[in-house]
């Protein structure tokens, strides 16, 4: 059989680099850059001449603390390499994240040559993994947290608290949404809960967390809370926005909401704290609505054999002429 040979090579590693689309820096033992390839120069927006001879410090972020750098030089002094994501900042100023490799070149005596480091612009990754994010986390019409973050952040807080901290859970249902829905139209419907979204995040602290639960159901987290009397106070104050008129183009429609409260006081799991939550807001509404009430275990006997909460609230709901005389669903509180 012939024997095959490659064929003689004369391209040479610069030209190889100068290819790639990946951005490439090399510096000398020190630090300082000796050369960049086209890339690096187009994502960075910085020119050749600006920066050989500068320590890539210049590129810093100001996102990862001297720790990071501490630990990425540990692990390229130890192993000759070291990858991970990281931010770094344009000439622009725009901070953008990359996935960055730096190798230490060394000769056959183990003595350090150069370190070259090839970096590749993730944002638009980045940014798809963002909105995915968002849209798992997030609800679309309001912009607020759905349940599967309110749920993660009252865990989390259960988790963490120290023995003497409180929290408390509220739940809360719009009352006669339905009729804004009919009336209005589904559009007009979901302006009226984005203003609904931006009346409760003024009535709680940054530390909380006011969440869409589901349709015109929502929920908040007050962490922490010194005892009942202290969510009692936010539930107070929730109501009496609520019963505010909202206002759309002049016209004026009204509203008012049904709140079920829990106080954590010893262990609980988020699943426990919520459903007390929702009991109580359930017997609200039993009741006849616009107020607030904390579970306790006499709602939770008079829970036992009652339906379902959303049949609850289709069988408790009546039309309501008052509530369709208003000329409009409001945006702005």
């Amino acid at each position: 059989m012939a024997k095959t040979r490659a064929p003689a090579m004369s391209i040479s590693a610069w030209q190889v680099i100068q290819s790639m689309l990946d951005g490439v820096l090399v510096t000398d033992p020190r630090g300082a850059i000796m050369a960049v390839n086209d890339s690096f120069c187009a994502v960075t927006g910085y020119e050749r001449a600006e920066v050989i001879g500068r320590n890539p410090r210049f590129l810093h972020s100001g996102r990862q603390a001297g720790d990071f750098y501490a630990r990425m030089w540990d692990c390229i002094l130890r192993a000759g390499r070291w990858q991970g994501e990281i931010w770094n900042r344009r000439k622009s100023g725009e901070l953008y994240p990359e996935w960055l490799t730096i190798s230490a070149i060394k000769d056959a005596r183990g003595h350090t040559l150069c370190y070259v480091g090839v970096s590749r612009d993730i944002t638009s990754p980045k940014q798809h993994e963002e909105r995915l994010d968002r849209l798992a986390h997030y609800d679309p019409v309001t912009g607020l947290p759905n349940r599967r973050l309110f749920h993660e952040r009252l865990k989390s807080a259960l988790e963490n608290r120290s023995a003497a901290r409180r929290l408390a859970v509220l739940f809360l249902d719009l009352d006669h949404f339905k009729e804004i829905n009919d009336h209005w139209g589904h559009a007009a419907g979901d302006m009226f809960l984005r203003a609904v979204g931006a009346r409760l995040r003024g009535c709680v602290r940054r530390t909380d967390t006011v969440a869409r639960w589901a349709g015109d159901e929502f929920a908040v987290l007050l962490n922490p809370v010194s005892g009942r009397g202290d969510a009692a106070r936010v539930a107070r104050k929730i109501l009496r926005l609520m019963r505010l008129p909202f206002t759309w183009h002049g016209c004026q429609t009204r509203t008012s909401v049904s709140i079920g409260g829990c106080i954590l006081e010893g262990g609980a799991s988020p699943e426990r704290m919520i459903a007390k939550a929702d009991r109580a807001m359930y017997a609200v509404k039993k009741r006849g609505r616009d107020d607030f009430q904390f579970w306790t275990r006499a709602v939770s006997l008079r829970r036992t054999s009652t339906p379902s909460h959303r049949e609850g609230v289709a069988r408790a709901v009546k039309p309501d002429r008052k509530h369709l005389r208003a000329h409009e669903t409001a945006i702005r509180a």
